[in-house]
């Protein structure tokens, strides 16, 4: 089992940020820039997608941090290597063997306390992201519930409007939980209250994204992760926690009956949709540490906003298809589509129909999966050019695509028709007409990349 003993200080974004100093992935902005369109440019444009430190934003004493969350970064954050099989065995074990999360009196985040006139547009440095777009949306937070029958913690990230000096629109589906816990306390005639904290480890935002039952409690699932209990402070006007190590935690409740009509806003395929009317919630506190950093997320077509849904999607969908499939090796969520919709999963010498098998699970597993696309071990899931290798070499069309139509999707599908979409299955298995792959010793392959330097290879 990995075990990080990731303690304190060790689990915040803080000490993420100075590991990736030292592996040289953070990048440090000094020019003056604009929290209006240019800060999110930057990140867009920011090479080999380093994590970037703006020191001089526009009107703001606050530092941002954002493209904190990539494959190699959160590796480096976790303290594994970055291959597919260790993020696996990582976050499989944090949904496996979750550890409950504590709270602890000594919170960082609650420094600095404020419950009267707060204005969060005058307090944190939050990001208007694309032209069509209603306003500045705070885009990294960590939004914890608790349900109103049981009690038991929910942990999501939503988009945040800000509306008015202390009103925030939050964007969230129907099938998402809070919205279930919403639904719950409305039954009841009770006021939902929240915590929205911002600046956590990649961790804890990889662990709100699981795909489990509700009532699991996502904080748990880092503690797993971690190999200790999360660090949890309690609430100064809310009966919610919130993780200690925070940069800033929100506290707010949602207002019966208020909704606001959002207009056009991106989704992670990259473009506009108009989803009608949100909640909207009252700001009650605002704590935060002593000279925070605010974190953001570029949402749309970003490679952040992708890698954090598909790390925790393949994970869940990994447990999910062993369940139906033991001889699964990996599972992986593609960039590509979006990091949701396209998903490569490899077998070990699978029987005849444990790929269709395997793909029905993914479909079940996840709403958002469309395409599911069923190799070998021997094909590298994270290679798109060795998995369309064994698509051209091994998938005979007539017999291994399938198309399903009509199976019901999530609101944020591109392509969905009076809400359903049509799924397909690629099983690209070799089978006994195919020819065995020619291929080098693999002895020879691992001494030669392990004698690299010795070859003395130069540029003439």
């Amino acid at each position: 089992m990995t075990t990080l003993g990731k303690k304190g200080a060790e689990q915040d974004m803080r000490h993420t940020m100075e590991e990736l100093r030292k592996h040289h992935r953070l990048k440090q902005v000094y020019g003056e820039v604009s929290i209006n369109y240019e800060l999110p440019a930057v990140l867009e444009q920011m090479p080999d997608r380093s994590a970037v430190l703006f020191h001089n934003v526009k009107g703001y004493d606050t530092p941002v941090v954002g493209n904190l969350v990539d494959r190699e970064n959160f590796a480096i954050s976790a303290g594994i290597s970055s291959d597919l099989s260790s993020t696996l065995k990582l976050i499989t074990q944090g949904v496996e063997k979750p550890v409950r999360s504590k709270v602890v009196e000594d919170a960082p985040c609650r420094d600095v306390v404020k419950t009267d006139n707060i204005n969060i547009m005058n307090e944190i440095p939050v990001n208007t992201f694309f032209e069509k777009e209603a306003g500045p949306y705070i885009s990294a937070a960590l939004i914890t519930a608790n349900d109103p029958e049981t009690g038991k913690r929910n942990v999501s990230i939503n988009r945040l409007l800000i509306l008015k000096d202390d009103e925030l629109m939050i964007g969230m589906s129907p099938s998402h939980h809070l919205y279930r816990l919403l639904e719950k306390a409305k039954e009841k005639e009770e006021t939902l209250e929240v915590s929205i904290s911002l600046g956590n480890h990649p961790i804890t935002l990889v662990a709100s994204n699981a795909y489990v039952t509700l009532g699991f409690d996502e904080y748990d699932i880092a503690g797993g992760m971690f190999g200790e209990p999360l660090e949890l402070s309690a609430g100064v006007t809310v009966d919610v926690e919130a993780p200690a190590r925070s940069e800033m935690v929100i506290e707010a409740e949602f207002i019966p009956g208020k909704f606001h009509e959002e207009g056009l806003v991106s989704e992670f395929h990259g473009m506009y949709v108009d989803y009608g009317k949100s909640p909207v919630l009252k700001v009650k506190g605002l704590t935060h540490r002593k000279e925070p950093y605010y974190q953001t997320i570029v949402p749309g077509r970003n490679h952040e906003h992708f890698i954090i849904g598909a790390l925790a999607i393949e994970s869940t969908t990994y447990l999910h298809v062993r369940e139906a499939v033991s001889r699964v090796k990996h599972v992986h969520i593609t960039e590509g589509g979006m990091g949701r919709v396209h998903c490569v999963i490899s077998l070990s010498n699978p029987k005849p129909g444990e790929g269709q098998k395997a793909a029905f699970a993914a479909f079940a597993h996840c709403n958002l999966i469309k395409q599911v696309t069923i190799v070998d071990d021997d094909i590298e899931v994270m290679n798109p050019v060795d998995v369309e290798w064994a698509v051209a070499a091994r998938m005979k069309a007539y017999r291994d695509v399938q198309v399903t139509p009509g199976v019901r999707a999530d609101r944020a599908e591109p392509n969905e028709e009076n809400g359903t979409v049509a799924k397909v299955m690629i099983i690209a298995l070799k089978d006994g007409t195919h020819h065995p792959k020619a291929e080098i010793p693999e002895h020879i392959v691992h001494n030669v990349r392990q004698n690299w330097s010795s070859y003395d290879i130069r540029e003439e």
